[in-house]
């Protein structure tokens, strides 16, 4: 299959790009730093052809993964008849992670932010992972001066988050307290069962004598 070269206004239709074409023709015009508009246009999931477009040709852009119906099947091959719920869901995972194409903008990309407790020097630790595809993540650890401010998104979502501690404690307290119920029950059953065998062990037996009166 011959892959068709695709004007900036094309390629963005086909990969279901975000930007415009006028940020596309940037990449050439206004290289960013040592990144070069090759590895600009590979981010983006795009094959440019600077040759072609010193010959003053429009279509100097490639898909580097063509839309393809190879895998529209894929997911018929999984009998769901001998798979349960747990199994199911994994499998459309995984499937969805092997479908979804290297191309940033086109994947699920998942980023998890966590917050340590502050140290004795009053500086929080923050813990920031980024992965995709099912593989394995990129982890960075800083301070949360560094991080700068959180978004107002996240900052209304942890203010729920803190708003909700008490009702948080609460369940723990009474988790735990069940927990002590528990073990006092079965340490009270267990010392009962060690009593009334050992009182059975010391336990004198009775001599019996029989008179015969005739």
């Amino acid at each position: 299959m011959t892959t068709k070269w695709l004007t900036p206004e094309q390629a963005i239709v086909k990969a279901n790009l975000t930007v415009t074409s006028e940020t596309l023709k940037s990449y050439i015009s206004e290289p960013q730093g040592k990144i070069t508009a090759e590895e600009q246009f590979q981010a983006l999931g795009l094959l440019f052809d600077r040759e072609r477009l010193r010959a003053g040709k429009a279509n100097f852009l490639q898909l580097l993964e063509p839309v393809s119906d190879e895998n529209s099947y894929a997911e018929d091959e999984i009998d769901s008849h001998q798979l349960n719920d747990d199994d199911i869901q994994t499998s459309a995972t995984n499937t969805v992670n092997q479908l979804e194409p290297f191309i940033f903008e086109q994947c699920k990309v998942q980023i998890v932010i966590t917050l340590l407790p502050r140290g004795q020097t009053g500086d929080r630790p923050v813990i920031i992972a980024a992965s995709s595809h099912g593989d394995f993540p990129v982890v960075a650890m800083l301070y949360q001066d560094e991080l700068g401010d959180f978004p107002p998104a996240i900052v209304q979502l942890l203010d729920e988050l803190k708003a909700d501690f008490p009702n948080r404690q609460i369940r723990r307290n009474i988790a735990q307290t069940k927990v002590v119920k528990t073990n006092k029950a079965q340490t009270s059953q267990t010392l009962t069962r060690t009593e009334t065998a050992s009182s059975d062990t010391t336990k004198p037996a009775s001599n019996t004598t029989q008179i015969s009166l005739f």
